[in-house]
């Protein structure tokens, strides 16, 4: 949920995982999120995989998603938090939004 997002953001940006610039791409169904300079895929997230979605508190560009890491087992499942900054609020809002609708 929603506590759980709000603490992992935190968390995974302490990380400082190396930076991706990426296509985020909200389709009817799944979010698809590929590398812009090759466009590979590096993940496709089915909605009913996302547990909650919103944005970071701190940062009005910064936003996340969690997802099922493990959706073929409901009852053991654990989670990955996907965070992502966006390039104005305007945009993360859109995302949020079509996210959350989608869901």
């Amino acid at each position: 949920g929603k506590e759980v997002r709000a603490r992992a953001i935190p968390t995974v940006l302490e990380r400082h995982s190396a930076v991706q610039e990426v296509l985020f791409d909200v389709k009817e169904a799944e979010v698809l999120v590929q590398e812009k300079a090759s466009c590979k895929l590096l993940c496709r997230c089915p909605y009913p995989s996302i547990s909650c979605v919103g944005r970071c508190t701190d940062s009005s560009c910064l936003f996340a998603f969690c997802v099922a890491a493990s959706p073929e087992n409901p009852d053991g499942s654990t989670f990955d938090c996907l965070v992502f900054a966006s390039s104005s609020e305007q945009e993360c809002e859109e995302i949020v939004r079509s996210i959350g609708t989608g869901m």
